[in-house]
């Protein structure tokens, strides 16, 4: 589905451009804003077209962060509790550092300690607040490869965060194990073993069966159920449309959203945003289903 068909609710925005609900809300209701009009509405939940609000974001500079002086010159590797880092960066309250962790998976650096609660080295955040990511897409840097990792290898064999990662379709390690911190991925259960690296002196490294990991990858939907044939073509509510004769993908999903096709309510799988939280981002539907639906409603009753 190209960035002009694709819908994002308030929930997606939020998590992928850096903003807030109530900013949303802020711009939505004020017409000069330059925020896009919504695309769709289903009930009160609201949708917008991606490349409208890409391009809003994009328009936006992002703001630089100046620290003074004494915080540069002071010893970086001094452990700041959640507190402190959150007057390092001039933010009022924690949970602005709390929703970094929690929504933007591999945005804010991860703990250097995490012992007796959250301690960040005072280097980890002058590093972060100088070459802070922009709003949007941008980086500050490039995420490392993912490995390479079979659904079809030795079930047995125990895979690290990196392999686990990748199974499960997050972008890096950082943003997963962000993620697994917070809790968000029920899917995966607790790790099969805890191994000691030889020579390593710090600790036990989380492992994990690839049969765990595929099971949860499959609840998850980055990898299809077990009966499922890989290779099945699966099509969005764009290509739907065309299929079933309607104007656009929006107009799929009102009928969608209005009851008008029963036989659509359960997809045959989704599209997952990578590194998501697990709630499906788009519906998929096997084209034969569309196709034996589209002859049903076209031949005579």
């Amino acid at each position: 589905m190209s960035s002009a068909d694709r819908l994002v609710g308030t929930a997606q925005i939020v998590s992928e451009f850096g903003t807030s609900r109530p900013r949303i809300s802020e711009w939505s209701n004020t017409p000069d804003s330059g925020f896009p009009a919504v695309a769709h509405t289903e009930g009160r939940k609201q949708f917008w077209r991606y490349n409208e609000v890409a391009a809003f974001f994009a328009q936006r500079a992002p703001k630089k962060r100046a620290l003074p002086a004494a915080v540069l010159e002071a010893d970086q590797d001094e452990l700041l509790t959640k507190r402190q880092v959150a007057e390092l960066l001039g933010y009022t309250r924690t949970s602005t550092i709390d929703a970094y962790l929690r929504d933007r998976p591999g945005y804010f650096p991860e703990p250097d300690e995490d012992i007796d609660g959250q301690k960040w080295r005072r280097g980890t955040v002058v590093s972060w607040a100088t070459d802070r990511p922009g709003k949007g897409r941008r980086s500050s840097a490039p995420a490392a490869a993912r490995p390479a990792v079979s659904a079809d290898g030795d079930p047995d064999e125990l895979l690290g965060t990196a392999e686990v990662a990748a199974l499960l379709g997050y972008g890096s390690t950082a943003s997963f194990s962000s993620a697994l911190y917070q809790g968000r991925i029920p899917e995966l259960p607790e790790p099969d073993a805890q191994v000691k690296e030889e020579g390593s002196r710090g600790p036990a490294r989380k492992k994990w069966r690839r049969a765990t990991v595929v099971a949860a990858a499959r609840k998850r939907g980055v990898l299809p159920p077990a009966d499922q044939d890989e290779n099945e073509d699966l099509v969005g509510a764009a290509e739907a449309a065309r299929i079933l004769g309607y104007s656009n993908a929006d107009s799929l999903i009102s009928a969608l959203g209005h009851g008008l096709l029963p036989d659509l309510k359960q997809p045959d799988g989704y599209e997952y945003r990578r590194g998501s939280s697990g709630r499906p981002r788009q519906q998929r539907w096997k084209r034969s289903r569309l196709e034996d639906l589209a002859a049903r409603r076209s031949s005579p009753s």
